[in-house]
This record gives C-alpha cells, sequence and structure tokens, in this order.
C-alpha cells in the first residue's frame, strides 16, 4: 500500500497519531484552516479530519480530492453526504463515542426542571435561602417517552428505569424492536399523549426535520416535559414557542435549536425552559473517546481492509 497523507484541519490533539504506523501514514496539521484554503492546496491528500463545527458543502466536495473525510462527531448534518457518496467520499463519524454523555446530559436536564435546581440556585444567590413555597418532583413512577431508540435512546432508557420511571419507547426500526424486547414499545400517538416526559433521540434528515410538527406538539399534555438533546430541526421550533408562551407544557430542556449558534431570542424571556449550549455530547470523557473511535476507524479503512486509497 502506498503512503496515506492525513491532513487535520480542526483542533485534534497530536497525542492520539501515535497509533499511526509512520512508515504507512504522513499525518500533517494545518489547524483552522478555511475549506478555500484547502482546496488550494495541493492534490497531495487522501484523507481529512474535521470537527462538527466545520461545514462540508457541494461545492468543496465537487472539487475536493479526498477520499475519506472523517469527523470527529457523531452527527454528519454538517456534511453534503449525498453529495460525498455520489463523488465515492467516504464519510467517517463516530457511532459511539458520546451516547453516555449525551443520555446523562438528557436526564440532568429532566432532573434540573422536576428538581427546580436552577430556581432553586437563583433564590440562594439572591439571600433567600428560606424561600422554598415551590414544588418539585420525584422522577420515581413518572412516564418517558423515548423517540429512538439507538445508542443514546437505549441508554436513556437504562437510567430512566434506574429511577424506577416507566419507560415506553418508539422507533421504526423493526430490528431495534427485536433487539430491546424489554422495552415497552408504543405508537408514537401514544408516547406524545401519555407520557410526562418526551425525549428525542432521532438524527436529522429529510425526513426527519420538522419530525415533532404543530400538529404533535398539540397533542401533548399540559403537564408534560420536552426534552430534545438530538438535532433543533427536529421539532417544530416556532410552535413549541408558541406552546411556552402560552403554557400549554409544564417545561422545555432544549440543548440544541433550528439556527445555531443564532438562537431565537424568545426562549430567553420564558421561564418554563432550560436552555444549554450544544454541550449534551461534549464531555472531557467523549471528546477522547470520539476521536480514538475516529483514528481507530481510520486506520482500520485504510489498513485491515486493504482498501486502496
Amino acid at each position: 500500500m502506498n503512503v496515506i497523507r492525513i491532513l487535520v484541519a480542526d483542533k485534534v490533539d497530536e497525542k492520539y497519531f501515535k497509533i499511526f504506523d509512520k512508515n504507512l501514514f504522513i499525518i500533517e496539521f494545518k489547524i483552522g484552516i478555511s475549506n478555500s484554503e484547502i482546496l488550494l492546496l495541493p492534490a497531495k491528500y487522501h484523507i481529512l479530519i474535521i470537527r462538527s463545527t466545520r461545514e462540508i458543502n457541494k461545492q468543496f466536495l465537487d472539487t475536493c480530492k479526498f477520499k475519506v473525510i472523517a469527523t470527529c462527531s457523531r452527527g454528519t448534518d454538517h456534511i453534503d453526504v449525498k453529495t460525498a457518496k455520489k463523488n465515492k467520499i467516504k464519510i467517517l463519524y463516530s457511532e459511539n463515542g458520546n451516547y453516555v454523555s449525551t443520555a446523562e446530559h438528557t436526564v440532568a436536564l429532566i432532573l434540573a426542571i422536576y428538581k427546580k435546581i436552577c430556581f432553586a440556585d437563583k433564590l440562594v444567590r439572591s439571600g433567600n435561602f428560606a424561600g422554598t413555597d415551590f414544588e418539585t418532583y420525584e422522577l420515581k413512577g413518572k412516564k418517558i417517552g423515548i423517540i429512538g431508540i439507538g445508542k443514546v435512546g437505549s441508554y436513556v432508557a437504562k437510567l430512566a428505569s434506574a429511577f424506577g420511571m416507566i419507560v415506553y419507547a418508539n422507533d421504526i426500526d423493526r430490528e431495534v424492536r427485536l433487539k430491546n424486547p424489554h422495552l415497552k414499545f408504543k405508537s408514537l400517538k401514544y408516547i406524545i399523549t401519555n407520557s410526562d416526559i418526551i425525549t428525542v433521540h432521532i438524527p436529522l434528515n429529510k425526513f426527519n426535520e420538522n419530525f415533532i410538527s404543530q400538529k404533535k406538539l398539540e397533542l401533548l399534555k399540559k403537564n408534560s416535559v420536552l426534552i430534545n438533546t438530538s438535532r433543533g430541526k427536529v421539532i417544530e421550533e416556532k410552535y413549541l414557542l408558541k406552546m411556552l408562551k402560552e403554557k400549554k407544557i409544564f417545561f422545555a430542556g432544549l440543548d440544541v435549536f433550528e439556527n445555531e449558534p443564532f438562537i431565537n431570542k424568545r426562549f430567553f424571556s420564558f421561564e418554563n425552559v432550560i436552555l444549554t449550549n450544544h454541550i449534551a455530547g461534549k464531555t472531557v470523557e467523549s471528546k477522547h473517546k470520539i476521536v480514538e473511535e475516529i483514528l481507530l476507524q481510520i486506520k482500520n479503512y485504510c489498513t485491515y481492509k486493504n482498501i486502496k486509497i
């Protein structure tokens, strides 16, 4: 096999690249280089390594000469995957690196909502330690509906069960349902109309944009909690804002938004929503796991599978 040249365009610690044989791989770091600058480089690189903050569009993919683009992220919605496939560019991404972190963040949002963590913190900081005239709730016995039983959703189910919650699951994949016989699979309508908590764990694609539509939002119970740590555009955001304003749901916990990083400022005036800045999957541990997984995928793709670059 010829020497494989890897271009690292976004920040990845050099210590992780020790797994590569220097006789087979040449690695160059050009951290922060723009896409237009990448296209001006000599067409000698086979693999590009990026992070999710970099958009890889059709124009870039139609022009570049990379055989593989590896993103240190779980999602690929920042990449025009359809064009990449058409141009026979392999896209590598992390399937396992941050599912624990995202699931834990999901439960953290639920706990913060029911235990009024943010509100209580403000009271204490204002000197009102005796201000306990507000209600908090237990998770035990609450009905949680999990939409999407992939890595994240299935781990949320495990954590929710540990709290003594009643878990309902929904997934269109028959294999997923067969692999999880211990879960109570219900129709989407059943979950939305019967759950105390609805949490969304589906990928963003042309089928799932606005998946939680106005029609579905209107089915939510008034005392329900809606959690989203997947992608902002899977929920029809303008109608969620309307629901929050009119207090037609109890609370929302959102880590993702429709037009990140330009979040709709109307959210800031509502007290029945907790907002975090797309950090669910970005723990110290998950960052390490994602990079390690991606680099191992690259190594396997280039060597063990005997793929010619």
